[in-house]
């Protein structure tokens, strides 16, 4: 995707290094052109560390939200990264078989390429697929290859709240195993938030052993971000989207992304039914995933005439589709906190929106919103509080600016894609660092 000039220019040329760190491998299954979930979180950190320096090369699947009859070439070149696709299959990724199918393959064939080709780079592991961190472990048994881990969803925990895996049961004791294996041997490990990195020690067996104090050491908290010169604040009534969709004059409810089976659109779509009276205002969701079966089902069981559905947002066209909500939703089921952050809530604070989250109380996504007037807060299952909670929203214009300006200003103090850039930026070349004096 072509950016401009302002996107290009941003960083100071003499803030670059003046000698780039060691080859950086990054192997995850989603990378440009697939700018959707961590495919465009990861794409924007690539982007902005090929532009400090770092020789960037991407290990990647072949993409799954493009026609099925269109492939991308196997190595492709974007803002200076080098994208390698090895092969994988490609089955939809709303079938549960056929997403663990797409992931056993990729991870089979990353892991050749790795092996082949690649005996010196550091590596960057992504935890999608899940068990990609044994990658990193297994390089370093053989080669004493230096590696980082990326714990974007942390397993087998997140599969157990789901009931893929039977809590405490054979197979989730062995993944923890596995994932002590690579949590021992990393360079470093990177998490999202202080309850993922709760999670991640207990979900890697070190937890309240003699290793916890040196890989809670080697823990680092970076925040996911959103990109704040790609989305702007801007009014209602000068979105494009909003003037296509004839919404300027109602209230929009908009949950837009990923509708997994970790988010709560249940509670979202009660707190629809019982506003179904009230004209003014509409629940947009915006996206795909394994529950937008459920959107179309509940809606259509409940004529709720206050309920939209679209596909995903073009990249391009994000901002003018946030810019048309009033409030941005971001909902978690419960026990969520410990394995994933959402990274929605950023681009809602981007666009100048409060949010609407849906999650529990003392995590530290409502900690923070509620703490910093960022927006509402809604315990899970707590339909008839949300719907009333979101009728005062209507009804009081000016707290909802004040809360949106503060979302703004706390993203842009501390959720940024450049601060975020920095700290990967640093631990690579800590570790490049480290690696070179070792083999002296």
């Amino acid at each position: 995707m072509l950016q401009s000039t302002k996107e290009r220019d941003w960083i100071d040329p003499s803030q670059a290094c003046e000698a780039p760190p060691q080859r950086v491998v990054l192997v995850c299954q989603l990378f440009y052109p697939e700018l959707v979930s961590t495919g465009q979180t990861l794409t924007e950190l690539g982007e902005e560390l090929a532009r400090r320096g770092v020789e960037l090369k991407v290990v990647a699947s072949q993409p799954i939200i493009v026609r099925r009859d269109e492939r991308i070439a196997p190595h492709i070149l974007h803002e200076g990264i080098s994208i390698i696709r090895t092969w994988s299959t490609r089955f939809p990724k709303t079938n549960f078989f056929g997403k663990l199918i797409n992931q056993i393959t990729f991870f089979l064939t990353s892991t050749l390429h790795v092996l082949w080709n690649e005996p010196s780079a550091q590596l960057l592991i992504l935890t999608n697929p899940p068990y990609l961190p044994l990658l990193g472990w297994f390089c370093h048994f053989l080669r004493r290859q230096s590696f980082g881990l990326v714990l974007f969803d942390i397993m087998p925990e997140q599969a157990e709240l789901l009931n893929f895996v039977r809590p405490g049961g054979l197979l989730a004791r062995l993944w923890r195993q596995a994932n002590r294996l690579s949590y021992l041997r990393c360079a470093y490990a990177v998490v999202l938030s202080r309850d993922m990195l709760v999670g991640a020690l207990e979900n890697a067996a070190v937890s309240g052993t003699p290793q916890e104090a040196d890989c809670r050491a080697r823990t680092h908290i970076i925040h996911v971000w959103s990109d704040d010169r790609m989305i702007e604040p801007k009014a209602k009534e000068e979105s494009s989207e909003a003037t296509r969709l004839g919404v300027v004059d109602r209230f929009v409810v908009q949950y837009s992304g990923n509708h997994g089976r970790f988010h709560d659109i249940e509670t979202l779509l009660e707190i629809a039914r019982l506003l179904r009276e009230e004209s003014g205002i509409v629940f947009q969701f915006i996206g795909e995933g394994q529950k937008k079966s459920l959107v179309s089902r509940f809606k259509q069981q409940n004529r709720l005439e206050n309920v939209f559905e679209s596909s995903y947002c073009a990249k391009e066209l994000l901002g003018e589709s946030l810019a048309m909500s009033d409030l941005g939703v971001v909902a978690q089921m419960p026990g969520q906190e410990r394995v994933c952050y959402p990274s929605k809530l950023l681009g809602i604070m981007a666009a100048g929106r409060p949010a609407f989250a849906i999650c529990a109380p003392a995590c530290e996504m409502a900690r923070t919103i509620d703490e910093h007037r960022l927006g509402f807060v809604v315990e899970n299952g707590q339909a008839g509080r949300g719907a009333e909670l979101i009728r005062q929203a209507a009804r009081d214009t000016a707290i909802l600016a004040e809360m949106g300006r503060n979302a703004r200003q706390y993203l842009q103090a501390h959720f940024t894609l450049r601060s975020a850039a920095d700290r990967y930026f640093d631990l690579i070349t800590k570790t490049s660092q480290e690696s070179a004096t070792n083999k002296l």
